[in-house]
This record gives C-alpha cells, sequence and structure tokens, in this order.
C-alpha cells in the first residue's frame, strides 16, 4: 500500500513540475533581446529559461520533498501503532488461555532456560522473545521484566531499558513483603541499573537520583559507591566525591581504583 501511495505522490510531482515549466515559457519567450547579437541573444535566452526553470524545479522539489517526509513519518507511525496494538492484542489473547498452574510454572522455568542459552549466543531478538512469552504467561513475572530491561540495557536501548526497570520497580514496591515473588530482584538492585542506564545515555543528574535511592536501601553496597563515585568526578562535585570516597575506602579498603579516584578527585 505505501508503495502505490509513493508511486502516485511521484507522478504527481512531476506533473506540477512540468505544469510550471509550461506556465513559464510564455514569459520567457517575450524577453527584450533586440539589442543582442544573434548568436549570443539565443544563448543569452536559453541561459535565462534554463536558470529560471532550475529555480522553479528546485523551489518546488524542496516544498515537495517536505510533504513526502510529513507524511511519510506519520504513515511510518502509524504503521509502528498498529503493529505494536496488534501485538499487544496477541499477547492479551495468549494470557487469557487457561493453563493449570504447575504447568505454567514448568514452561515458564524452561523458557528462562531458553532465554539464558539465547542470551550467551548474543540471540537478542530470540531471548527477548522468550521473556515476552514468560509475561505473556504472567503478567507480573519480576525476574522477567528486570531480565528484560537488562536485554534492553546490553543492545544499549536506553528508552526501553529505562521504561522496563521502572515497571520492575514498581512491581518490586508490590512485592517487598513476598520473598517468593521478588526472587533475588531487590528495589535497590533495580535503582541500581536504572542508575546506570542514566549514567551511559548521558543523563547524569536522574543518574545520581536513582544511585541515592539504592543507597538508601542499602548503604554500604561496593558497587552503588563506586557508581555514585563515578557520577561525582563526572559532575566535578569535589565535595561529594570526597565524602564517597572516604566511605568506600571504609567499606572495600582493598579496592584498586581507590588511588585512581583519589588523583581525579585532587585534579577536579
Amino acid at each position: 500500500m505505501l508503495t502505490t501511495f509513493s508511486i502516485i505522490l511521484l507522478v504527481l510531482s512531476l506533473l506540477v513540475i512540468v505544469i510550471i515549466i509550461l506556465k513559464k515559457f510564455p514569459a520567457l519567450a517575450i524577453l527584450d533581446i533586440n539589442n543582442l547579437p544573434g548568436e549570443k541573444e539565443t544563448k543569452f535566452k536559453d541561459q535565462i529559461i534554463r536558470q529560471k526553470v532550475e529555480r522553479d524545479v528546485a523551489r518546488i522539489s524542496g516544498v515537495l520533498a517536505r510533504i513526502w517526509l510529513f507524511i511519510t513519518k506519520h504513515v511510518s507511525n502509524f504503521l509502528q501503532s498498529l503493529q505494536n496494538k496488534l501485538e499487544k492484542a496477541k499477547l492479551n489473547y495468549k494470557a487469557s488461555v487457561k493453563i493449570p498452574y504447575s504447568e505454567k510454572k514448568k514452561m515458564i522455568k524452561e523458557l528462562f532456560i531458553a532465554y539464558a542459552d539465547l542470551l550467551k549466543e548474543e540471540k537478542y531478538a530470540e531471548a527477548e522473545e522468550k521473556l515476552l512469552n514468560i509475561i505473556t504467561l504472567d503478567q507480573k513475572n519480576l525476574p522477567a521484566f528486570f531480565k528484560l530491561g537488562n536485554l534492553y540495557s546490553e543492545q544499549k536501548k536506553w528508552p526501553e531499558a529505562r521504561e522496563t526497570y521502572n515497571y520492575a520497580l514498581k512491581l518490586a514496591k508490590q512485592y517487598e513483603q513476598d520473598d517468593d515473588l521478588m526472587g533475588e530482584i531487590t528495589p535497590q538492585e533495580i535503582y541500581f541499573s536504572l542508575a546506570w542506564v542514566e549514567k551511559e545515555a548521558g543523563e547524569l543528574e536522574a543518574a545520581l537520583e536513582n544511585i541515592r535511592e539504592a543507597l538508601e536501601l542499602e548503604s554500604n553496597n561496593p558497587r552503588y559507591l563506586d557508581l555514585i563515585l563515578d557520577l561525582s568526578i563526572m559532575r566535578k562535585d569535589k565535595e561529594l566525591a570526597i565524602t564517597f570516597l572516604e566511605k568506600l575506602a571504609l567499606v572495600n579498603p582493598e579496592n584498586q581504583k581507590l588511588a585512581e579516584w583519589a588523583e581525579l578527585i585532587e585534579k577536579l
């Protein structure tokens, strides 16, 4: 459908250009060139006509190009939206099918194993499909959402990773009192993952906000302290950097990067 539309638009564009050229010829034909020698006047007239046509074609082409970009952008957005809705409907249909709990649990376990194998082979699209299948079976499966965020992060898909982690965080806060539903996923671990994504995406303030949340929940985690120290240096916040360098030195005195960090802070 899009190809047919493109052809029609192209033909119409050419017709518009031809019509404009034909309209310009009568005006050009009455140029006052009586005072020019014969051969010279012919060349001059040809040059004037060519320049006029080139300007008109360039102007019209520019307008048509902008129209074309506007239309294709909106058509593309519409098709993408339609595809997303179809995928969502497909997932909802699958989720509505009644499956015994024991069977569903077995299927989810097998899908997690398949996901891990595909991830090792860096088959990201297939790995994503396995996680989406798990979510179809259990729409509040926290580990599946967290691993999906990790998968997007691995591919540097920062907006997708951010949105997925944020949803996982909502689930984690709901499940905080239920270890069976939480598994090994904690809110602070999700905050840490969000902070890392924001740092890689260049959003340092958002990264700092998230890592502070993680440290509120687990103040002596060396990985969290490492990250906030890196962020402090990147933001050239010397006072904050010194505070967390001292704290990290107490928590993890054998950290090989302490001297390097101290040198960087000194230069701030």
